[in-house]
């Protein structure tokens, strides 16, 4: 019979699929993460509204974001390090998901996921024994990864200076909130697009805008 492996053991193989897998939704199948991790393996029980996601439920959009993030860091030749950051925030942002959905009027939604996903990243982190520096910025990034769809039209400077400065204090930045944005967005499948387009490019061209005048 197999042992259970130990929290630590399982932070250090999720954390090694970060740095370095090709396709991490393969290597966390591989490694058998998914149904070690009670928070992951929630994820693939919970449904989400067909309108906003015909891709399914919450582990195939997550994971799919996550290979996502993957190669747009190898693409880039980012370090492993900022790489890692990427994949979990991306793997990690619905991960609030869970304790949050609800059917209201016969649609599916999930009021305050990103809200109690942060909260849940940062006891994951905790009990897996991750980093506290890289923990800190993918649940910053987990918290805020709606604020473009909560503002209509272009972000005020204002906004996008408190949403820069909020994410630069935890460790990470408006380019890899906008990388998981994306990704997140790109996750949803074609059919997805047309009705929630990526709009974070437009909170990062506000901020260079406001960059170039303080």
């Amino acid at each position: 019979m197999t042992q259970p492996r130990s929290d630590a053991t399982l932070g250090a193989a999720l954390l090694d699929i970060a740095r370095h897998a090709p396709t991490p939704s393969e290597a966390l199948r591989a490694a058998g993460i998914i149904d070690a991790v009670p928070e992951l393996a929630a994820l693939a029980t919970t449904p989400q509204d067909p309108v906003w996601h015909p891709e399914g439920h919450v582990l195939v959009h997550s994971l799919w974001a996550a290979d996502l993030a993957a190669t747009d860091a190898d693409h880039r030749g980012l370090d492993v390090d900022r790489r890692a950051l990427l994949v979990l925030a991306a793997m990690l942002h619905d991960v609030g998901k869970p304790d949050t959905t609800q059917t209201r009027d016969g649609r599916i939604i999930s009021p305050g996921h990103a809200e109690r996903g942060a909260e849940l990243i940062r006891s994951l982190g905790e009990r897996l024994e991750l980093p506290g520096p890289l923990v800190r910025a993918v649940a910053a990034i987990a918290e805020t990864h709606m604020a473009h769809v909560s503002v209509r039209g272009e972000p005020s400077r204002r906004a996008v200076r408190r949403l820069r400065d909020r994410l630069e204090a935890a460790g990470t930045s408006l380019d890899d909130w906008g990388v998981v944005v994306r990704c997140d967005g790109e996750a949803r499948g074609a059919a997805a697009r047309p009705t929630h387009p990526f709009r974070g490019g437009a909170w990062r061209a506000t901020s260079t805008v406001a960059e170039a005048q303080t």
